[in-house]
């Protein structure tokens, strides 16, 4: 069941979200009837989400990427509704918001696989005195 948090909270939630699920996996997408179903991402790491008033208007940025050459940050103007659904601490979630216009963004967190560096076999040879 997705929670709706309060704008009053929002500061908190995404400074306390962009903390816990910092390099997961995303996928965004935006959900818009004028234009259509977009994916703005796939794939790249969360590097946090940010909610702030510009000259009293209130934007949410969305910065995601490894690095110089695949980093993206989106602006989402004017949110009045935001939202989440918790799939579980380990599994991910998703961030729901709402701009004036209706138009959604999701926000999907995906919990990254473990990185399987391998293994090495190793032989003890003992030395014998004589």
């Amino acid at each position: 069941m997705t929670i709706d948090i309060p704008k009053e909270k929002w500061i908190d939630f995404f400074n306390d979200l962009s903390k816990r699920r910092f390099g997961w996996e995303t996928k965004v997408e935006i959900l818009n009837k004028e234009v259509g179903d977009q994916i703005l991402v796939n794939g790249l790491p969360l590097n946090g989400i940010i909610f702030e008033e510009k000259s009293g208007k209130p934007q949410i940025e969305i910065s995601v990427g490894e690095n110089i050459d695949q980093h993206q940050t989106h602006n989402l103007m004017i949110p009045n509704k935001v939202g989440y659904l918790d799939e579980g601490n380990f599994l991910g979630g998703v961030v729901e918001i709402e701009d004036e216009k209706g138009t959604q963004i999701l926000i999907k967190l995906l919990n990254p696989m473990p990185i399987y560096l391998g293994y090495t076999d190793y032989q003890i040879v003992m030395a014998s005195s004589k």
